[in-house]
């Protein structure tokens, strides 16, 4: 056997091995979509290097095929008869269906019946429905043992934080989620400049903390609550007042009232 069979026999094998090894390591869609796009290189690669074959291994090849044919639909005549049909010279033959096409077309009636019993008469896979809810009980249950593990925050005596790791923490969270809104540079968008001295729904780390914590449906921004614990939120505010008076180019025209942190035990100036 040639080189390029037995690297092909190679590929095979390994790309075997790893469908195996991500139905043992994945379950629901993300197995299934590991197995799907495994199959479709193993077609590509076959197909790729049947064309790079010499033309003895590709015609031992068409040997195999027409053996199997002859397996597949035993008695087909070599000759196809005529309907007796002919148009401006264009006769019409009796094709019948290649038969690896029945097979195929079988296969999935097949393919079909299996994946009701599985996923709608017995029930012993999960829908897309319950995947997701599966989902989101996991998320939920890791954020609570996130919150759990940073302590609880009291809302009434938050301050902001300067500690660097915090800051760049809240900035990847900014990069992240809030740029699309508020700019790359807080400079704003569709929401307002947060690098000025002018709040619409006041400044200061207890205002933004609650702002980011609820949100704001009125304008279109959601509650930030059940994506950050409130340790992230703290950060998240944390780093947008950090970028006060920073006066990035192109930002929008100063919203809302001017805002002064009040002395304790005093109102705030506005």
């Amino acid at each position: 056997m040639n080189a390029p069979l037995r690297y092909l026999r190679a590929l095979v094998a390994m790309m075997l091995l790893g469908t195996s090894a991500a139905n043992a390591s994945s379950s629901g869609a993300e197995g299934a979509l590991i197995v799907t796009s495994t199959l479709t290189l193993l077609i590509i690669a076959i197909l790729f290097f049947i064309l790079v074959l010499p033309e003895e291994e590709r015609r031992r090849l068409g040997e195999v095929g027409s053996r199997l044919r002859a397996v597949l639909a035993p008695g087909a005549s070599a000759r196809t008869p005529m309907l007796g049909h002919d148009f401006d010279g264009i006769r019409e033959l009796d094709n019948r269906v290649p038969p690896w096409f029945t097979t195929l077309f079988a296969g999935t009636i097949v393919f079909a019946a299996a994946y009701m019993v599985h996923f709608h008469v017995i029930g012993s896979g999960p829908l897309m429905a319950d995947e997701y809810r599966e989902e989101v009980a996991e998320a939920d249950l890791a954020r609570r043992i996130m919150i759990a593990r940073e302590g609880a925050i009291d809302e009434a005596s938050l301050s902001a934080l300067t500690d660097p790791a915090a800051l760049d923490r809240g900035r990847e969270q900014f990069a992240k989620y809030c740029v699309s809104c508020h700019g790359a540079q807080a400079g704003g968008v569709v929401g307002p400049n947060l690098t000025d001295e002018y709040w619409i729904h006041g400044g200061g780390i207890r205002n933004v903390f609650t702002v980011i914590k609820n949100g704001v449906p009125a304008k279109g921004m959601i509650s930030w609550q059940l994506v950050f614990t409130p340790k992230q939120i703290q950060e998240l505010a944390s780093y947008v007042l950090s970028l006060q008076g920073t006066r990035p180019p192109g930002g929008k025209k100063p919203e809302g009232e001017k805002y002064t942190e009040p002395v304790p035990g005093q109102a705030a100036a506005k």
